[in-house]
């Protein structure tokens, strides 16, 4: 389109000018970015971003955080970063030959680790776990200050007398910030049905406790995982306290590729 002036406008004609050319400015800027934007659609894939990175699942009903200062391990002793380990121990929860393996990474001070632990592992456990389908392994990722520390410690000495997963449904039932002295956590244990008392304390404030929580984190790093909760079942990640739907779906799925020939050891 040409706009067509007269050569001999007066200062009226000059201002009528000026905004015709803005407004022919705004609207050509407003096409070029109408173009870019289509561009960019017809360069990605549906549900895949730019850079072919796929995502999961949303992240939704999380919490983010960090590690504080001081608390982020560094490489094992033989300098590696080794990931998540499959044997079967105390915070292990299903048959060790079971074809699906869930790995759990959540924070006891994390509000959305709760929602999943009172309105959906239940679920996931009687209809997978119970039946030789799936196995859990639960992995401490404290990102929510030092308290998140205590007590995941407090949680690895719960499992060493056989009581790790009663000591999880005790302190997600507390909710959120859970208090994490020596007298709560004693208290917490006596709930669980811990059967020794003084040796779940020395048990909690040891270097062993402390070692196996800074392995857990190294596990979490080495899966990618930067939030809580996120699950990991047989390779493929889940983010957030999704619904219970959404764990059947994949859990159905990594059993049909076991059964396929097609599993993944983790």
């Amino acid at each position: 389109m040409r706009l067509i002036l007269s050569a001999d406008e007066g200062p009226t004609s000059r201002a009528y000018r000026r905004r015709v050319l803005v407004m022919a400015s705004v609207g050509l800027l407003a096409v070029m970015m109408g173009i870019l934007a289509q561009f960019s659609q017809a360069t990605s894939a549906p549900g895949r971003p730019a850079g072919g990175v796929t995502p999961t699942a949303p992240a939704e009903r999380t919490e983010a955080g960090t590690l504080p200062a001081g608390f982020f391990p560094g490489p094992g002793a033989d300098g590696r970063v080794v990931g998540p380990q499959a044997a079967v121990g105390p915070m292990s929860l299903g048959r060790a030959d079971a074809p699906v393996l869930m790995v759990e990474y959540s924070d006891f001070n994390c509000h959305y680790c709760g929602v999943f632990a009172r309105e959906t592992s239940s679920a996931v456990v009687k209809k997978y776990v119970d039946t030789g389908v799936l196995r859990i392994e639960y992995r401490s990722f404290p990102i929510r200050g030092e308290s998140s520390y205590t007590l995941a410690q407090a949680a690895w000495a719960a499992g060493q007398q056989g009581r790790f997963w009663p000591f999880y449904d005790v302190l997600f039932d507390k909710g959120a910030r859970s208090a994490a002295s020596e007298d709560a956590l004693v208290g917490y244990a006596r709930a669980a049905g811990v059967p020794d008392l003084a040796r779940f304390s020395a048990d909690a404030a040891s270097p062993a406790a402390r070692a196996a929580v800074d392995q857990n984190v190294r596990d979490g790093v080495a899966a990618g995982v930067e939030m809580t909760p996120t699950f990991v079942i047989n390779g493929k990640k889940l983010v957030g306290a999704l619904p219970k739907e959404t764990f059947f779906d994949e859990i159905d799925r990594a059993a049909r590729n076991a059964r396929m020939g097609m599993h993944m050891p983790f």
